[in-house]
């Protein structure tokens, strides 16, 4: 069973904290949300827990051994990382970039196993790719560029996932489709996986604890009942909102207010 863990993770920029003393601990079988303003560190949290970024001070461990200690394939064998944005400038297709995800296992020049391709093959029916695979992927809309990339870190097989804005670009369906995934995955393979969301309400939705980052630090993190409360949701975001339940799913519901004072009206953190 894999566990990712930190302890007191710190990362600074040109001398700026960006995150201070971040502790986490993300098991298997469940989905951890990060959520946050823009700038308040997600993005930068998630490549220091994959070893992309070198920490000022803290670690990071696999099942309690630290990242530091892995080579470079074992590392990726381990986490797989699913960026915002790449190089899109590239004569490969869809098919190319995701048979990439099993470098970590065959290898950069030896042949696709059975077992590769099946991989390779499950990875691109679960995020609708399957008829694009032999598409150029200078020719994909953003969203199918979302999918595929999804569909490369799928296919690394890893027990650790970290997912950055998968659904950015995603219309509505591929939005639910991939979240829903993505749980299923993490219960039924005992995975670990952590993504970061703008959206408070798919949050509340897919993640089983949430974990919400502000003024460098993590300020809360536990179910969405816990974490997307009116005076936590203000403290991050700096909006004010009510916080209703869901009328199907019985999750909490975060409705934006308008700012004090437009309406004639007062707004009341709970």
């Amino acid at each position: 069973m894999s566990e990712l863990t930190s302890k007191d993770l710190t990362f600074s920029y040109a001398n700026r904290l960006i995150l201070d003393r971040i502790s986490l601990e993300m098991r298997a079988g469940e989905v951890v949300v990060l959520l946050g303003a823009n700038g308040a560190g997600k993005t930068t949290l998630l490549q220091s827990l994959c070893r992309q970024l070198r920490l000022a001070s803290g670690s990071v461990s696999v099942a309690d051994r630290d990242i530091t200690l892995f080579t470079r394939r074992a590392l990726a064998q381990n986490i797989a990382f699913m960026p915002q944005q790449e190089n899109r400038q590239s004569e490969l297709t869809v098919h190319d970039v995701v048979s990439l995800g099993r470098t970590p296992h065959c290898g950069w020049w030896m042949p696709l196993s059975a077992h590769d391709r099946e991989v390779i093959e499950d990875s691109l029916k679960a995020t609708g790719l399957m008829e694009y695979q032999q598409r150029r992927i200078t020719q994909l809309s953003g969203g199918e560029w979302r999918r595929m990339i999804l569909a490369r870190a799928l296919a690394q097989d890893a027990p650790i996932l970290l997912l950055d804005e998968p659904t950015a670009g995603l219309d509505l369906k591929y939005q639910f489709d991939v979240l829903d995934r993505v749980r299923r995955m993490a219960k039924e393979r005992n995975l670990v996986v952590v993504i970061t969301l703008h959206d408070l309400n798919h949050a509340a939705m897919f993640g089983d604890r949430l974990a919400l980052l502000s003024e460098r630090s993590l300020i809360a993190i536990g179910s969405a009942r816990e974490v997307l409360t009116p005076s936590l949701i203000r403290r991050a975001f700096d909006v004010s909102v009510t916080v209703i339940d869901h009328p199907v799913h019985g999750t909490p519901f975060v409705v934006p207010l308008y700012p004090a004072g437009s309406t004639g009206k007062s707004v009341r953190d709970d």
